[in-house]
């Protein structure tokens, strides 16, 4: 009969949605990790002696474990706000480990989710649905297999482009250019004055100091260590609450469990900056060994562990 051959065929289609789903789960999103969600996917599964790194595309492109001859990993996520960021050392600090933690801190919060595609697989895990749902970006069928990742193929097959083909490499979460352009004068010049015409300073937000501030306090087995990497000069032509933002890292470097690396106005050549806030290769190797020297000499003065 007609209706049974319409079942069937609806059959074999869920049983092909369901197949393509676990398959790409598997093996493209989660089963790399040069996509977002396979780094994440990580920290849920890591419970040894990685340093857990933690922060925007600034920590992502910037803090090189290799470089800073640590055992560490990079969970730096583009474009992610501190609401995310929160939830990530949320699920680090649940876990029964003693090792430090870098976190990036930041002069203001991005206020952005990053990119949702990356919380698609975890959307059934209540602490990213609650973080989806907070930035209105939830949907019904991120629950179910086979559609769930419709609209955002392009961006998972994007990923695995850059590994099949090599265009990028991947050590321990931090992503690197494999042939990274030349430094381009102009093109900086034109970042620097767009930058000079932004409003840049510290823009705080109580609530998220107050949770960051809540996490430290309240793990005090684990050792924090704030870093800011070097910015660009014309990022601080017209820097607004400098004094606040002192008076705020006076406050975290008197906590006991913190540590606090502050490199934001280090003078760099151009020829060391991609933009006015992120560094080239070249700049970020060197910020990255002489930063994991300086943690490996406070941990020695601590008596901590560096590897």
């Amino acid at each position: 009969m007609k209706w049974k051959t319409w079942i069937s065929a609806l059959l074999v289609f869920v049983g092909v949605c369901l197949l393509a789903d676990w398959a790409m789960t598997r093996w493209l999103i989660l089963g790399t990790p040069f996509t977002d969600a396979g780094r994440i996917h990580h920290l849920l599964l890591e419970h040894d002696g990685e340093i857990p790194i933690f922060g925007t595309s600034k920590a992502h492109g910037q803090y090189c474990p290799a470089d800073m001859g640590l055992n560490a990993y990079n969970y730096g996520l583009d474009n992610a706000s501190f609401e995310l960021t929160y939830v990530l050392l949320q699920i680090e600090l649940a876990k029964p480990k003693t090792t430090p933690v870098i976190i990036e801190l930041q002069f203001s919060d991005t206020g952005q989710l990053g990119e949702q595609s990356t919380l698609i697989p975890f959307a059934s895990d209540d602490r990213f649905r609650r973080l989806l749902n907070k930035f209105h970006a939830m949907s019904w069928r991120y629950y179910l297999p086979g559609v769930r990742y419709f609209g955002y193929y392009d961006i998972y097959f994007n990923n695995f482009d850059k590994e099949v083909m090599h265009r990028t490499t991947v050590n321990r979460g931090f992503t690197e250019l494999v042939n990274e352009p030349p430094f381009d004068p102009a093109k900086l010049d034109q970042a620097v004055q767009a930058r000079l015409r932004a409003r840049t300073g510290y823009f705080p937000n109580p609530d998220q100091d107050r949770r960051l501030l809540e996490l430290i306090t309240t793990h005090t087995n684990r050792l924090f260590f704030l870093v800011l990497a070097p910015y660009h000069p014309s990022y601080f032509a017209h820097f607004e609450n400098a004094g606040q933002f002192k008076a705020f890292e006076t406050k975290l470097a008197a906590l006991p469990n913190v540590a606090l690396i502050d490199r934001s106005r280090e003078a760099l050549p151009d020829e060391d900056f991609m933009d006015t806030i992120h560094l080239r290769r070249a700049g970020s190797a060197e910020f990255s060994r002489e930063m994991g020297e300086q943690i490996r000499r406070i941990l020695r003065e601590r008596g901590q562990p560096s590897s």
